[in-house]
């Protein structure tokens, strides 16, 4: 079974879209949630002022589908890449970084990415082992019990928001 480290812009589209609830539903996916997404999604929303609701909800999720997080312990191979694809000029965010790291050092790890530029870079650096958000949505859908009315919501809800995004040709 393949396993998808989720960065912090997949999941706080999923869960601005209202579906967190509808993902905590699921229980455990295989999922690779890296201490720095963790965080951003949880202690760093916080302190940039989303509500202790927002923080909670998503808590609530990430403790559903992924158990626990996932740390890059000081000293591991994967703290070390983490350091590398810092350095500037750094094109990316820490979090996006973190997922490139993890999946870098862990083969059977698929990485699912966001931004277009953190997208690139894990192509590059993962040797194409890179899910955007629709294809993610996909193996959720046929793999792992997402509704497929919910994965159709959220595909439009993410091609309204981010214009002039459109769905695949192949969805």
């Amino acid at each position: 079974m393949s396993l998808y480290a989720v960065d912090t812009d997949v999941l706080a589209n999923i869960q601005r879209a209202g579906h967190a609830g509808t993902f905590r539903q699921l229980g455990s996916l295989p999922v690779i949630i890296t201490d720095t997404v963790w965080d951003e999604l949880t202690i760093n929303a916080a302190q940039n002022g989303a509500s202790k609701k927002t923080v909670q909800e998503a808590e609530n999720m990430l403790t559903a589908i992924a158990g626990a997080r996932t740390v890059l312990s000081p000293q591991s191979a994967e703290s070390q890449t983490l350091v590398q694809l810092q350095k500037s000029p750094a094109t990316e965010g820490i979090g996006e970084h973190s997922v490139i790291a993890y999946t870098f050092h862990h083969p059977g790890v698929t990485a699912v990415l966001h931004d277009r530029k953190a997208l690139h870079r894990g192509v590059e650096e993962l040797r194409g082992r890179v899910l955007s958000f629709h294809r993610f949505l996909d193996v959720l859908r046929t793999w792992h019990g997402l509704p497929g009315p919910v994965a159709s919501q959220l595909s439009d809800w993410y091609c309204a928001r981010f214009m002039p995004q459109r769905r695949p040709v192949w969805w």
